[in-house]
């Protein structure tokens, strides 16, 4: 299948993901069919698209008409049959059980003509296990999104055991045209590529705050201002070439033997957890968030991810311009 034959894309599950996976696929101009089994979740889904929708428009991503262009791309049934129905790209994003995925693309594949391509937004479960229950396992592969899918730019794209290249190569091509910048993921490894990142710089993190370095408050304020601020523009590998790989060669050869190893989630990490303070959603985690509106801090958290892509595109756009 080539590019410019996609012209539908079904969104399997409504959920945390869903939605802002299918406001991309929409504003890139395709029809998007949302699915869950509840209509009160779908109902929520298009709340969530309004939303999104209207900070977009308000920091000026996209014009009103362009917003209510793709807001009238996207429709919704509890019908796994409809859904997918004259569908030529599927995207799953169902709770990250093995067993559910599994189902999933069983009855996908059941609805769905062989050369439909089929994608999981699993974060970290092996796409050839996904893909074995499936008769044509070659079209199916991972396609990875960040929360939130329709702000974040990465998209990763996963090749399982069997999945041909001609699969690889259309779904890295439909994130392109959904604005996104995607990478591949050559073979699967547990947690893929960010999540690997995310939870090795976790571990670090929760082994320098539980052995007394640094509190939480000022871990966040090193990689706020100081990697953080650096990696939206050079990654760790052109961070050590800028740096001098001498450099950071020496560093780690007497820090790495520092640094936590550690197999198991530590125990402050577990404490948090059974203390039932699971972060924004329960009013506590590592922070309070008593009396603070859930709705305000995450409009924040998507207002600095906006503008930060604004103004790497911007700065792109510019180095370009000067080549």
């Amino acid at each position: 299948m080539k590019l410019e034959q996609v012209k539908k894309v079904a969104m399997i599950g409504a959920g945390t993901m869903g939605p802002g996976m299918g406001l991309c696929f929409a504003k890139a101009g395709l029809d998007v069919m949302l699915h869950d089994l509840r209509a009160d979740q779908l109902d929520l889904a298009l709340g969530r698209v309004r939303s999104s929708l209207g900070t977009l428009v308000q920091e000026g991503i996209v014009t009103d008409a362009k917003a209510a262009e793709a807001l009238g791309r996207i429709r919704t049934t509890a019908a796994l049959g409809e859904a997918v129905a004259d569908a030529q790209f599927v995207l799953e994003a169902v709770p990250e059980k093995l067993e559910i995925k599994r189902r999933i693309f069983k009855d996908l594949e059941s609805f769905c003509p062989p050369e439909t391509i089929l994608a999981s937004n699993t974060s970290g479960l092996s796409i050839s296990e996904i893909a074995s229950i499936c008769k044509h396992p070659a079209r199916v592969a991972g396609m990875h999104w960040v929360n939130p899918p329709e702000l974040v730019p990465l998209v990763e794209v996963i090749r399982g055991r069997q999945t041909s290249d001609d699969t690889v190569r259309l779904i890295y091509a439909l994130a392109e045209k959904a604005g996104k910048m995607p990478v591949l993921i050559q073979r699967e490894a547990a947690g893929i590529g960010l999540n690997r990142l995310q939870f090795a710089v976790m571990r670090e993190a929760f082994h320098m705050v539980a052995s007394g370095i640094v509190s939480p408050e000022d871990l966040d304020r090193i990689m706020k201002y100081g990697l953080g601020f650096r990696y939206p523009w050079i990654g760790p590998f052109e961070t050590a070439d800028l740096g001098g790989l001498d450099v950071f060669y020496n560093i780690s050869s007497y820090l790495f033997k520092e640094l936590s190893d550690a197999h198991e989630p530590p125990g402050y990490f577990r404490d948090l957890v059974q203390e039932n303070r699971l972060g924004l959603k329960t009013g506590r985690g590592i922070y309070n968030y008593d009396g603070r509106s859930m709705e305000n801090i995450l409009r924040m958290r998507d207002l600095y991810f906006i503008r930060q892509w604004k103004l790497i595109q911007e700065v792109q756009n510019e180095s370009e311009r000067n080549l």
